[in-house]
Formats: structure tokens, sequence, C-alpha cells
């Protein structure tokens, strides 16, 4: 099954699957885009859906741009790809990856999801940033200083 390639405001996206009522956002993790495997797999397993995926920045075809990837302006663009889905859909669900869970569930607050499936979810981004630090024995003063 091939997407539909096209873009929401600056953000490249996909669409997979046949016209429906119902869509599925899904949001990548870490080192991947909006073609991982995963989606695919999601579309043939929801033939009654449609799938949504999108490019966080640094990943997929934003992965040479200006443009950071911190949970902020992840979070802005999960919720212009959200809004998008809602203006266009009856039904809005949604999957997300590793580091696109910890975003989807900042951006997802106050939005009225069907349903949502987390695939390894990071939930504590804070606590694995300070292990990651300490395995790599950078202090907070050393990370502030460089």
């Amino acid at each position: 099954m091939e997407p539909q390639f096209f873009q929401i405001k600056t953000i490249p996206a996909a669409l997979w699957g046949f016209p429906s009522e119902r869509v599925i956002v899904a949001v990548h993790g870490a080192q991947s885009s909006k073609t991982d495997v995963p989606f695919r797999l999601l579309a043939e397993a929801f033939p009654h859906c449609q799938i949504l995926s999108f490019d966080l920045p640094e990943h997929g075809d934003r992965k040479d741009g200006p443009i950071r990837c911190k949970p902020p302006v992840c979070v802005r663009d999960l919720s212009a790809v959200l809004n998008y889905a809602e203006s266009r859909w009856a039904s809005v669900g949604l999957f997300a990856v590793s580091m696109g869970a910890y975003f989807s569930l900042l951006a997802c607050r106050e939005r009225n999801i069907c349903h949502a499936w987390f695939l390894s979810p990071v939930v504590d981004m804070e606590r694995l940033t300070r292990d990651m630090m300490g395995w790599f024995q950078i202090s907070e003063t050393r990370l502030e200083a460089e």
C-alpha cells in the first residue's frame, strides 16, 4: 500500500488507505518518518480507516531543515495535524511510537480522541533525559556550559 504525499501547512504528510470517515493520526518515533513500516502495517490492519502520518522536525523530509525536534515545536506541529484531521474526518484516533507517544500526551490533553494506541511510549521524558545524562556522565552544569 502506497500513501499519497502532501503538506499540512509546511509539514510533510502522508495519507494511507481508501476514503473513509475515520482517520488515525500516526506519530513516528526517533530516527523515523511518516513512511515508517508500522504505519503501512496499521493501514493494512485497519482498512476501514485512513492513516495520516507526518514528519516531525529533523526527520524524514525535514531531516536537514532548520527547525529542531523540541517538544514545544513537535506539540505545535502535532496540534496542526490534529486540527487538520478534525476538520476533515468524523472520527479521529491516534497511534504513536516512542517519543511520538510523549508528544501526543502533551498535545492531546484537551482533545476528543476516540481511540489511542502507544507503541513503546516514553511517558517520563525528564527521567529519561536525566538517566541518559548519567549514562554519559554529563552534569546539568556541563550541559548548560556546552
